[in-house]
Parts: C-alpha cells; structure tokens; sequence
C-alpha cells in the first residue's frame, strides 16, 4: 500500500514502527527518534493509549537531553542504554496495540 493509500492513522504508526526498526537497525539517530515520535503523538487524540505512547517518548526525551548536555552522546553510557531500549521495547507493545480511532479529527 503506497503512503497516498494510508489513512492518517496508519501514517503515524508506519512513521513509528518505521522510526523505531530504524533506531535499532542503526540507521535513525536518537534525535531523529525523539523528533519522528514527537509528530506521530502530536498527531494523536488524547487518550490513555497515546498518554502511554508519550510515557516512552519522554524518557527517550530525557535521554537525548542528559546525554547532549553532558557531551555523552558518543559513545552513550550504558545506563542510558538500557533506558533506551526500555523505552523502545515499551513504544513497540503500544504500537502492537494501535487502536483504529487514534488520531485527530
């Protein structure tokens, strides 16, 4: 299905799903995790599950913005590490669970 068949919703998810098989591939950055997470929630309906959806984003959130104000980027520590993939594990069971309705009129 190209993206001009996509409803906005299924947009959103494949732009995660899409972000986050990046990330772990290693081929999206942190940042561009962080900022590609940012547009699909703010494409959300509030609700429990995208409240949920933004929990994982803002640790990843915090992350970034530790690691770049402590100059940690690169190498990132293993704690921050260990939060990451946390977080993504957690965005990955959200999405598994994307409802139909989820986005805003």
């Amino acid at each position: 299905m190209s993206d001009g068949n996509m409803q906005p919703g299924q947009r959103l998810r494949a732009l995660a799903a899409e972000s986050l098989a990046g990330y772990k591939g290693g081929t999206v950055s942190l940042r561009q995790l962080v900022d590609n997470l940012d547009v699909v929630w703010n494409g959300l309906e509030r609700s429990g599950w995208s409240d949920e959806f933004r929990e994982h984003w803002w640790t990843l959130e915090q992350v970034y913005s530790v690691a770049l104000d402590r100059g940690e980027l690169h190498p990132l520590p293993a704690e921050y590490l260990t939060a990451i993939s946390e977080a993504v594990a957690g965005l990955e069971t959200v999405l598994d669970s994307w409802p139909e309705n989820v986005t805003r009129s």
